[in-house]
This record gives structure tokens, C-alpha cells and sequence, in this order.
């Protein structure tokens, strides 16, 4: 699981079936004082209805149909980070 930035949105004229209905953002791993890391973009599918600069969980593991596609999947908005000094 990785936290994220989302930096964009895709859009697709043609998804395979199990895709159609979902909307795919463009996401950045964050490091760890939450600053983008450069070469670290994907394309998501969104399972919770994140927007453009929110903070996120994704992850490989929820993807759809994990035996034909290796996908990443948002899986939550973030609220806030703690962490111990």
C-alpha cells in the first residue's frame, strides 16, 4: 500500500468491461514528508470517489480481475498523517 497524491485524471474513450463505470485518476507516491516522488506516477482506478489533490491509499492488492490486469486501485482519502518526531 502506498500513500499518493492525486495529480490528474485519465480518460479513456474505451475500457474493457471491467472498467466501464469507473474513473481512473493519475496518482503520485508520496515520500516520507509527503513530497511527490519523481518517477513514481501510476494510473488508479477509484473505488472511493477521490479528487484532483487529495491524499490517498492505493494498492495493487483490490485491483479488478488481479489474473489479467496488474492494476492499482484507491482504496482511501486520506484525513491526515501522524507520525512520531
Amino acid at each position: 500500500m502506498i500513500l499518493a497524491k492525486v495529480v490528474g485524471h485519465v480518460v479513456a474513450t474505451q475500457k474493457c468491461d471491467e472498467l466501464r463505470g469507473s474513473n481512473l485518476l493519475l496518482i503520485t507516491a508520496l515520500d516520507d514528508e509527503q513530497q511527490p516522488i519523481r518517477n513514481k506516477t501510476w494510473v488508479a482506478v477509484d473505488s472511493v470517489g477521490a479528487g484532483l489533490h487529495d491524499i490517498v491509499l492505493a494498492e495493487s492488492w483490490f485491483a479488478l480481475n488481479k489474473d489479467r490486469y496488474k492494476a492499482m486501485s484507491v482504496v482511501a482519502i486520506v484525513e491526515n498523517v501522524f507520525r512520531d518526531a
